[in-house]
């Protein structure tokens, strides 16, 4: 006779030291970018929004779009008013400079091309902040928020333990978002991040359906530490676009294939019924219901020449960590009481209908 699954399930204890370890620092970071966030609210701003090495990211709002000017995004500032700059700082104090309603010509290359743009400077209201900082600042929180919670009640589960390392890279990503924009105190942190999803969806996959042997979490233990090699290196080279943009290409290519394979082994393991459905059914509602147009934005991000609107396609990603959370604690109990029937029944062990 198998042990009552209270034996297995109840672990309440303290929560673990790598949670807290992981926790802190996290919500340091987080006071600080709300506070570096919350600050750009009236103040003066170039009209649109750029890296430390100033290339222009399609991050903004429509309503910034001048007519009559090209698209930048994706270029880089070279000149502002006809004097070379070499730093982003630069570009904010010519703006805070000019004044709002003044305009700023700025020298631009992408490529081989090199071209200029006279943009009126704008003020940042809390309208700018509500559609673009405070969507990234509010999903990350929540994100990594649920995931602690999920890894405090159940941090014996591997399923959970991945589950927090994705949404921790996932969170700090959003997190530091805004600070991509300035002061750019995180801007190391949030590419390492970024770079070390794909890997962390892996792992995730790996944890929840395919529990690999000991070379299998080897194998993904080896992909955390090349694309965390990889992070640095688009750190080390965010100066220079022509190397930066196809690094960042891959990065968000790796990732959606990531997604793909994680959905792709989800819909076989719910076919096949090797695992309890309603974990599997979740697991692919938040694949669906945050993946789908982040994956599209993902895919086409470095091409884009028009804006991208922060709340449509990060709202969405909530999703993500709330319903793995209900998959993987709520329904981990049920999940091993139907196993425990089965094996009661003489059922094969391993497999629950």
């Amino acid at each position: 006779m198998s042990p009552p699954h209270d034996d297995v399930v109840k672990v309440r204890r303290a929560p673990p030291w790598w949670l807290v370890a992981a926790l802190l620092p996290t919500l340091v970071v987080l006071a600080v970018c709300i506070r570096d966030a919350t600050a750009w609210i009236g103040r003066p701003f170039p009209g649109f929004l750029f890296s430390d090495s100033r290339i222009v990211f399609s991050i903004g709002r429509a309503a910034w779009r001048v007519p009559s000017s090209r698209p930048l995004e994706w270029a880089q500032v070279t000149a502002v008013n006809g004097t070379t700059i070499a730093s982003a700082s630069s570009i904010q104090a010519t703006a805070a400079a000019t004044g709002i309603g003044g305009a700023v010509t700025y020298t631009l290359r992408r490529g081989t091309e090199v071209f200029r743009v006279a943009i009126p400077v704008r003020e940042f209201t809390s309208a700018d902040f509500a559609e673009v900082f405070a969507p990234m600042l509010a999903a990350g929180a929540w994100t990594i928020a649920v995931a602690a919670a999920a890894a405090a009640l159940r941090p014996d589960l591997a399923a959970v333990r991945a589950l927090f390392a994705m949404c921790l890279s996932l969170a700090l990503v959003l997190i530091t978002g805004p600070d991509e924009y300035g002061p750019y105190r995180f801007t190391w942190l949030f590419f390492l991040a970024l770079a070390v999803m794909p890997p962390a969806v892996l792992h995730l996959a790996a944890a929840f359906l395919w529990h690999p042997a000991r070379w299998g979490r080897r194998i993904i233990a080896a992909l955390y530490v090349v694309f965390a090699l990889l992070g640095a290196v688009l750190v080390s080279h965010r100066e220079d676009p022509s190397v930066f943009l196809p690094l960042l290409y891959i990065v968000y290519c790796a990732l959606a294939n990531a997604i793909l394979l994680y959905a792709g082994s989800l819909v076989s393991a719910l076919v096949s019924g090797q695992r309890f459905r309603p974990q599997v059914l979740l697991a692919l509602g938040a694949i669906v219901g945050s993946g789908a147009t982040t994956i599209a934005v993902l895919v086409t991000y470095p091409l884009r020449t028009e804006p991208v609107s922060a709340p449509w396609f990060i709202v969405p990603l909530g999703l993500w960590p709330l319903l793995h959370a209900i998959a993987f604690v709520r329904l981990e109990r049920r999940a091993h009481e139907r196993a425990l029937a089965a094996a009661d029944r003489g059922a094969a062990p391993g497999v629950v209908s």
